[in-house]
């Protein structure tokens, strides 16, 4: 759904997400949702006419905001395995500081929403909007990891960088910049092609 985006609609989606995190998909009404974004139930019917419309319009939100965080220090002249663990890094400490997206990200996984966007994704084109996927895409094309499948070094990558994040807010362990680096060695080197 693509509604423009204003003020009253990032007022709406922090909300949700905040209430989400508390009380799940289905514990957070749309009257709740109206009541503390301090706006009209209409007016969020406006933008949204379905929680439904709403929970999907948030999901591509939130994946916005993700890519924008972790893409924000790549640049052009670092090469691939620099980009790599620029992304990762990133990766980790957003889902370490932005814990409401975070939350939002699992529970939309392991509802049915994740299958809508997973068809709409299959009739756009291989995944559509996934910045992330098509990052990884890149570097089994250039050559820079084993000729693996871009699902599998996925699966990899982020339960591993998701898995660190949660011993960090946990407080299983604390932050550490070396230990994160060795973390995305161990990944690097799994995956890297030594051809």
């Amino acid at each position: 759904m693509n509604v423009q985006f204003t003020d009253k609609i990032d007022n709406i989606f922090k909300s949700t997400l905040h209430l989400i995190k508390d009380n799940g998909f289905h514990g957070t009404p749309m009257s709740q949702i109206a009541k503390h974004a301090d706006v009209a139930i209409g007016t969020i019917y406006h933008y949204f006419p379905s929680k439904d419309e709403l929970i999907l319009a948030l999901f591509e939100y939130c994946r916005k905001e993700l890519y924008a965080h972790i893409f924000q220090h790549v640049n052009q002249e670092m090469d691939y395995k620099e980009q790599f663990y620029s992304v990762f890094k990133s990766f980790c400490t957003f889902h370490i500081h932005q814990r409401e997206y975070s939350c939002f990200f699992e529970q939309f996984y392991n509802s049915p929403y994740n299958e809508i966007i997973r068809q709409k994704e299959f009739l756009e084109g291989p995944y559509g909007q996934n910045t992330f996927m098509k990052f990884i895409l890149r570097g089994i094309q250039e050559n820079h990891f084993k000729p693996l499948d871009e699902k599998i070094i996925c699966s990899a990558y982020i339960g591993a960088a998701i898995s660190y994040a949660k011993t960090v807010v946990y407080g299983k362990i604390d932050f550490s910049e070396k230990e994160l680096t060795d973390l995305i060695d161990i990944i690097w080197t799994g995956i890297k092609n030594n051809d």
